[in-house]
């Protein structure tokens, strides 16, 4: 059975508590030192990759919104300030693909070694945790706030991350309008008629390992208003 997280911010959690048992625990399980020191950048590594997609998801969010404003936003709305992207980092040294693969193939050599124990499998978190898949259909809720704001809510259940999709007015095609990873979603665009209430219908799916899993959630409609 499974030990690594589905998720991607607990499975960044899980790798650094790994990287440092690891450095006790590997060499007396067979691991040579290239490979100890490989594992330690691996979850760096790991660790900028996560955090980078996130910054960037936040940077379009934050372009979306100036969009909007820019594009639809009522008469005599001040120009704001253009975004600026978020630090991401440079990658550290030693990175390489495959963080996953490369793991796995070593866990599987631990978990063969003579030295290899249930209370070293335990530290090291690589013990198999029983449970079945969680939903692969999300259930979301939507509520209205002022100034036009739609607050989203919806529970991950283990998925990496949860795509949102709208349809409003008298639209007739649902459009991406953001990705996210913990609930709440805001929804802060200004409505199409300015000054008017505005009909929004949201549906979303999750996303794992930048690939769309299941099936789309059912429809909610929220009536958006100043």
């Amino acid at each position: 059975m499974e030990y690594l997280p589905r998720s991607l911010p607990a499975l960044v959690i899980w790798f650094i508590n790994y990287a440092a048992k690891n450095v006790v625990h590997g060499p007396n399980l067979g691991a040579l030192p290239a490979e100890v020191t490989q594992q330690t950048n691996d979850s760096l590594t790991l660790q900028q990759a996560v955090n980078g997609q996130e910054v960037r998801q936040t940077d379009a969010q934050e372009w979306t919104a100036y969009r909007d404003l820019v594009i639809y936003g009522p008469i005599n709305t001040p120009m704001p300030p253009v975004p600026t992207a978020g630090a991401v980092g440079g990658l550290p040294i030693g990175a390489a693909a495959a963080i996953v693969p490369r793991l796995r193939a070593i866990v599987e050599r631990y978990k063969n070694h003579p030295n290899m124990t249930p209370a070293i499998a335990e530290d090291l978190g690589i013990a198999s945790t029983p449970g079945g898949p969680g939903p692969t259909q999300p259930a979301i809720t939507g509520a209205a706030e002022t100034d036009y704001i739609v607050r989203l809510g919806f529970a991950m259940h283990g998925h990496d991350m949860i795509e949102i999709q709208c349809e409003r007015g008298n639209e007739t095609a649902f459009t991406t309008i953001g990705f996210d990873t913990a609930t709440p979603f805001l929804d802060s665009r200004a409505p199409l008629i300015a000054g008017s209430p505005e009909t929004r219908r949201y549906r979303a799916r999750f996303v794992d390992n930048g690939f769309p899993v299941g099936d789309w959630s059912d429809i909610i409609t929220v009536t958006a208003r100043a």
